[in-house]
């Protein structure tokens, strides 16, 4: 049943109730997953009716004609009741009396009378008060039984039994509804996520629904609640989300508000006129990135999975195994959505990766850079769209004999934005094909770029394209050998990053690099002989840097290893003599103070 049929059938339910002649209520329970929308539903629902009822009355045209039109939720008292920090039946009661009210989405009408809220506040209060002597405890109960009757021909509404507290029995909660129903003829709406209800009271409630629930409606969409979220948002874009919520089977909202907010402050970093293509796109990574962070797990996915050679590998998979038949099922769902999802990893793939693991902290500076230059060109949409033709032509059987000439000639423009793995799978499928000389010609252009942007910036250019390689290939062996060759180039010595990082408070990715790389006797030479001679270090000690070192927070996974090589400095220390040995001891016990 689609939303609005749902929509539809409460109305018909509730209308039939309220214009029943036997006096007898209905209980509906509106039901499904948590987060997924039920309160927006009845919420949107209610002042919808309303709303349309005051219209339609509005445009008679004769006065008679308002005054016979019989108005149905307009006229009705209403109270909303979330069951979280109610703890007694009393205290419900009370809730009830001091919340009901005239319906808040119609219009007041100063011929229609009701208890004034002060009123109810203060039996509310007064209730509390206990001078047994003059019976102000027992009057205060009297005036709230009388209050209470006033609750009938109404609309309650039950929410939060999620939230309950465990003070307040469901049985409890159960009974008074189904006393408003039948003899207070209310139309109560329990909303609650059945699954979700605790173990005892999931017991109770289903004990009791057969008696008291009349019909439920299950919400099973996020739809309404994106779609109200991303009014300022493309409307392709809120399809791709709705779509992705359906085929995931997401129906948390909270995931989508995560998207929408983190789209939304991404967005406002980009020029104003930005092609629908980079909007896109920063939308396919968000969706991508909350995926891995929220659902990775449970899916057996990462960003290592997310390369155009490793998504085919699994989406060819007919491995039995149920984790992988998990993944293989993820990943037809999003190359149905997107091809972005399983089949392109460029810049905009790595940027959102090292977002998310929050690598840099600049990358929203990189992402702004990465929105205007010519990566998320026309120029470069197109070429990418040519070779996903490309590509889907190869994997449906559909290609000729100038294949290899078509997926050389459209991969040589996109070198400097493909991923090193994809590159060399191109290459990899040339040489299969028989076209070796266009391999080579790719592979020799790919070798002069990746030579090109090492001697630029070996850092920036690791960092972004080989940092997190999966796969052996030649670019990668060409890359690490460069590393091997030129390892301290244009790198800070050891001295200036525990400096930067212990006196300034501050580092970059060169200063990272360089701790890496550091070796043992580099931190026997720091420790034993550059700090102690350095004035900058003149109000801090060797023993004390040594300490901070240990728990920096560059890049904690090193920790471990700086810690075992200056113990092991400070053990061979001791191996000099029995006072070195008791004084390098009380170096390394002081280490974690």
């Amino acid at each position: 049943m689609m939303l609005n049929e749902k929509q539809k059938r409460l109305k018909e339910l509730l209308e039939k109730n309220i214009n029943s002649t036997e006096r007898i209520g209905t209980a509906i329970a509106i039901t499904g997953s948590w987060g997924v929308g039920k309160t927006y539903f009845w919420n949107k629902f209610l002042e919808e009716v309303t709303k349309k009822e005051i219209k339609d009355k509005k445009d008679f045209y004769y006065e008679a004609s308002r005054v016979d039109y019989k108005s149905v939720f307009d006229c009705r008292k209403y109270a909303y009741i979330s069951l979280f920090g109610i703890e007694n039946l009393s205290d419900l009661k009370n809730a009830i009396c001091t919340k009901l009210t005239l319906n808040p989405y119609a219009k007041i009408d100063s011929n229609k009378w009701e208890f004034s809220q002060l009123f109810k506040n203060t039996v509310s209060q007064f209730k509390d008060m206990k001078v047994s002597q003059y019976g102000v405890s027992a009057s205060a109960k009297i005036l709230e039984s009388l209050l209470f009757l006033q609750v009938k021909d109404a609309i309650i509404c039950f929410d939060d039994f999620e939230r309950m507290s465990n003070k307040l029995d469901i049985k409890d909660v159960m009974g008074l509804a189904n006393q408003l129903k039948l003899e207070k003829n209310c139309q109560v709406i329990l909303i609650l996520d059945e699954s979700k209800t605790e173990d005892k009271n999931k017991e109770k409630y289903a004990e009791y629904k057969e008696k008291l629930i009349d019909e439920t409606i299950k919400i099973t969409s996020v739809e309404p609640l994106i779609r109200e979220n991303a009014k300022d948002i493309d409307g392709k874009l809120v399809d791709l989300m709705v779509e992705f919520a359906e085929k995931l089977e997401i129906h948390n909202f909270r995931f989508f508000q995560k998207v929408i907010k983190l789209y939304k402050q991404f967005l406002e970093q980009l020029p104003e006129q930005v092609a629908y293509s980079t909007k896109e796109i920063i939308l396919v990574r968000i969706l991508q990135g909350y995926l891995i962070e929220d659902y990775g797990q449970s899916l057996n996915v990462g960003w290592n999975n997310f390369t155009t050679e490793k998504a085919m590998e699994i989406l060819e998979q007919t491995n039995d195994d149920d984790l992988n038949k998990v993944t293989h099922n993820l990943f037809n769902k999003l190359n149905n959505i997107h091809y972005k999802f399983t089949g392109s990893s460029d810049g905009w793939f790595i940027q959102f990766k090292n977002w998310f693991e929050q690598k840099d902290q600049s990358n929203r500076d990189i992402l702004y850079s990465l929105a205007n230059s010519e990566l998320i060109s026309e120029r470069f949409e197109l070429l990418k769209e040519r070779k996903k033709k490309l590509w889907n032509e190869f994997w449906n059987n559909q290609i000729g004999g100038d294949f290899p000439k078509k997926l050389y000639e459209s991969t040589v423009p996109l070198i400097s934005v493909e991923n090193i793995e994809n590159l060399d799978f191109t290459c990899t499928i040339l040489n299969k094909l028989g076209a070796v000389e266009l391999a080579n010609e790719l592979s020799d252009k790919i070798y002069q770029w990746i030579d090109k942007e090492l001697k630029e910036d070996q850092l920036s250019f690791i960092d972004n394209f080989a940092s997190w390689k999966r796969s052996k290939n030649n670019f990668y062996e060409y890359i690490d050998k460069y590393q091997e060759e030129h390892l301290y180039e244009g790198l800070p010595s050891l001295l200036e990053t525990v400096h930067q990082y212990t006196i300034n408070n501050g580092w970059s990715p060169k200063h990272i690099r360089s701790l890496e790389i550091a070796s043992k006797n580099d931190w026997k030479e720091l420790l034993f002989e550059k700090i102690p001679n350095d004035e900058r270090f003149q109000y801090v000690n060797s023993n004390l840097i040594a300490s901070k070192m240990i728990k920096q927070s560059m890049k904690p996974e090193l920790n471990q290893d700086i810690k075992k090589m200056i113990i092991k400095i400070y053990e061979e220390k001791g191996q000099e003599s029995e006072f070195y040995k008791n004084y390098m001891n009380y170096l390394i016990a002081r280490l974690d103070d």
